[in-house]
């Protein structure tokens, strides 16, 4: 009977685990492929390059604002209902874009319909219907496969889109994106039908805990005081400020090195496949090594790569080789950076504080995102924009080395 239960309690992580890589992947595969929709946006719409930009920079910023907004509708709410209100608002954002024909609709759909869907589909929002129901010591576990699954989303996602434009041009491609969103229904549901069953009571007792803890007002103070927090906020602003130049300009830029919309989506793939892989990486390493000289050397590595790609000859071998290390040192900062908030600030107000660093990397995301478009229109290249990243990630590598031994600091 006890071996019986062990099997159903595996088969039942698995499907969780399974149902959670599924939403989270196919939400961030979507959201991380913004750059390769942009030009087919732009001239279906009529609106300018830097407009388009500017849209994704807004939908950059409110996709980190809603993600807070969602964590305190499935409080009152529940997940179910978050998660379902993604699905309804990706699908409208996505059908109506074809047919946008001004900035302003544009920037309604894509800047703030759209964006606000991906932000129901959160990493903390999925987290938050797993985590109650498995065990403490697999959560983390858990959490590195769903993260993971960012990356899978990326890759599979980047040729299905770039295929999809070819064939049947903006319209088909985001009606083709909308029914993979309307596959999230289902799976939504049935992650979130049980939320009051749980495999492990330990977990109720700290969701109680969190509930019934201070202020977010008195927590966010205490937290801003704290000189680590604060490093982690300016690593983190650097962090989103990095990828959103990834994810909106550098497939468009590396496509102006003689290279094929097509390769250039296989190259997105690479990618991804790299982004999976650090953030394995990142977690073991962060296991063995303190966090915070992990996340210290992630940042210095993003310099060094930036380096190499602007002042290497732009052939497809160094351009591979850029992706490749652009996706081992992207997403792997999210396991110190979490990691630490947890061990200066307690796990029970993990979810609050991490919540607040990343709308961090979202406001880094939308200047980067808005500076880029501009950037392009008025010096014809990407530069200045990767310059900017290349000196803002030495200065996070060396506040992140600054930050003092995590255990010590919360003495």
């Amino acid at each position: 009977m006890e071996n019986q239960l062990k099997k159903e309690s595996i088969i039942t992580v698995i499907k969780l685990v399974i149902a959670g890589c599924l939403i989270y992947s196919i939400s961030s595969g979507i959201r991380g492929n913004y750059g390769i929709l942009l030009n087919s946006i732009s001239e279906n719409s009529g609106v300018s390059y830097s407009s388009v930009s500017f849209s994704l920079a807004v939908a950059q910023l409110v996709f980190g604002i809603m993600q807070p907004v969602f964590g305190v509708v499935a409080i009152k709410k529940s997940n179910r209902f978050v998660l379902c209100s993604g699905v309804i608002l990706m699908i409208l954002g996505l059908m109506v874009i074809p047919i946008c024909k001004s900035a302003w609709t544009l920037m309604i759909f894509l800047g703030i319909i759209l964006p606000s869907g991906t932000g129901a589909f959160s990493f903390g929002i999925i987290m938050s219907a797993i985590t109650p129901k498995v065990s403490q010591n697999i959560a983390a576990t858990v959490s590195g496969f769903v993260n993971a699954s960012c990356g899978i989303g990326s890759t599979i996602f980047s040729p299905i889109i770039q295929s999809a434009l070819e064939s049947t041009g903006i319209k088909g491609t985001m009606l083709i994106l909308s029914i993979s969103v309307f596959i999230l229904l289902p799976i939504s549901i049935w992650l979130c039908k049980s939320d009051n069953k749980t495999i492990s009571t330990e977990n109720i007792d700290i969701n109680k805990t969190e509930k019934e803890n201070t202020s977010l007002k008195t927590i966010l103070l205490e937290a801003l005081k704290n000189r680590t927090y604060k490093f982690l906020m300016i690593g983190f602003f650097t962090c989103g400020f990095h990828m959103a130049i990834i994810e909106t300009h550098f497939y468009t830029q590396i496509t102006t090195y003689n290279i094929t919309e097509q390769m250039a989506a296989y190259i997105f793939s690479i990618y991804g496949i790299a982004t999976i892989i650090g953030a394995i990486v990142s977690g073991i390493f962060c296991s063995k090594f303190q966090m915070q000289k992990v996340l210290g050397t992630l940042f210095a590595s993003r310099t060094f790569i930036i380096i190499f790609f602007l002042t290497m000859p732009k052939t497809i071998i160094t351009i591979v080789f850029t992706a490749i290390f652009l996706g081992l040192t992207g997403a792997s900062t999210i396991t110190p950076t979490s990691g630490i908030v947890s061990k200066v600030f307690g796990v029970e107000k993990l979810a609050m504080l991490f919540g607040f660093v990343f709308f961090c990397h979202q406001i880094g995301s939308f200047f980067s995102a808005w500076i880029g478009g501009i950037s392009v229109m008025t010096t014809g290249g990407y530069t200045l924009i990767w310059g900017a990243s290349a000196l803002l990630s030495l200065l996070a590598a060396i506040v992140s080395f600054l930050i003092k031994d995590e255990k010590k600091v919360q003495e």
